[in-house]
């Protein structure tokens, strides 16, 4: 009895100690099992908020393995191929891959030569750029980064409207590269008849030093209220009727004050509706044969008048003011020399004031007056 009661009594605290240490261990499971479903959840709410953010990046974006496997691609990279996102499972090869997009029209090449560029892409360390242009006319540029272990990250990018606006500014600058060339005037104006393009001869007569300074400008703030006011009439007459102005001669006056004639043709433009959207205008310098027309008809009116024995004066107002239309801003006289060799009498000065002829009718010269007459 003393054997069983000693050995009763043993095995309470060994019982009590195993409970315990159970009771022990499933709190530790439990703590453990909460910190895992923490874990787990945080991971959770990670991967739900990085699919979020790369399914909001307005690149497409996709990540293979070393075999070519897809590991995730995001909603964009579905988006720019057109395919279905849920075709776009994790596992597919690249191959399989570039087949969905040759299938609905959207691969540049066949699948051996994608699979072809992509490798030897892969095939450094360095990251590779490249464009491809679709079948449906986009252009994808994709940028290509290798990963240590074989694997790669790789983005597409849709900038078809990035390269028309690169080739629409190259051509722009090629346009304004050679029209800079041309000695003429040359523009483009919208419907309010502000500059959109001017070449490098306008601007400087303009008194501007680049043509970017002629954008948005209109004759207004380079030509006299009234004149302004009649070029923007006749532009406006083009844009509204759609008919061309050809070779008109018009008399402007540049930056530097010096009048000219030029022969101007406007004509309107027009976009892909046929509507007009604005005016092209090329305008020549006809000074010089403007000069030479106004210099024949003077000469011959001149010869008449001495002909039909018209007055001296008269004649000789004609000359200066056929004198004066050749030369711009000069003002000047004819002075007769009087019988007796030593005064000077006004013989014609049309545009000078009555007096100043007066006051050198009459003039004595010669050394005893401090003339060197």
């Amino acid at each position: 009895m003393g054997t069983k009661s000693s050995r009763k009594a043993a095995e309470a605290p060994e019982s009590a100690n195993l409970a315990a240490l159970a009771k022990l261990t499933m709190a530790s499971y439990e703590t453990l099992e909460r910190d895992l479903r923490a874990r787990i959840a945080s991971l959770e709410g990670q991967a739900l908020r990085f699919e979020t953010a790369i399914d909001n990046v307005s690149q497409g974006i996709c990540f293979f393995d070393a075999g070519e496997r897809l590991i995730l691609s995001n909603r964009r990279y579905a988006e720019i191929y057109h395919i279905a996102p849920e075709q776009l499972r994790p596992g597919l090869t690249l191959r399989e891959i570039v087949a969905l997009r040759v299938a609905v029209g959207t691969s540049a090449t066949d699948a051996d030569a994608y699979l072809a560029l992509a490798r030897s892409a892969n095939s450094g360390t360095a990251p590779r750029v490249w464009t491809a242009n679709l079948a449906d006319g986009r252009t994808i540029q994709v940028c290509h980064q290798p990963m240590p272990d074989g694997s790669w990250v790789a983005t597409h990018e849709d900038i078809t409207a990035l390269a028309a606006n690169r080739q629409i500014a190259a051509e722009r600058i090629s346009l304004q590269t050679l029209i800079d060339w041309v000695p003429d005037y040359l523009w483009v104006k919208d419907t309010e008849s502000r500059f959109i393009v001017a070449n490098r001869a306008l601007a400087l007569d303009s008194g501007r030093e680049k043509t970017s300074d002629m954008v948005g400008l209109t004759d207004f703030d380079l030509h006299a209220p009234e004149l302004a006011r009649k070029f923007r009439a006749v532009e406006q007459n083009v844009l509204s009727s759609g008919q061309p102005m050809i070779d008109k001669e018009e008399f402007i006056v540049d930056a530097l004050g010096a009048g000219k004639w030029v022969s101007s043709t406007k004509v309107p433009l027009r976009n892909a509706q046929n509507d007009v959207i604005g005016l092209v205008g090329i305008a020549h310098d006809v000074t010089a044969r403007k000069q030479a027309d106004v210099l024949r008809d003077g000469q011959a009116h001149i010869l008449e008048m001495i002909a039909m024995s018209a007055l001296l004066e008269d004649v000789l107002d004609r000359l200066m003011r056929l004198v004066e239309s050749q030369l711009t801003g000069i003002f000047g006289s004819v002075l007769l020399l009087d019988k007796d060799g030593s005064h000077l009498r006004h013989g014609g000065a049309p545009s000078l004031a009555k007096e100043y002829t007066d006051a050198i009718d009459g003039i004595a010269i010669g050394p005893k007056v401090g003339s060197c007459g």
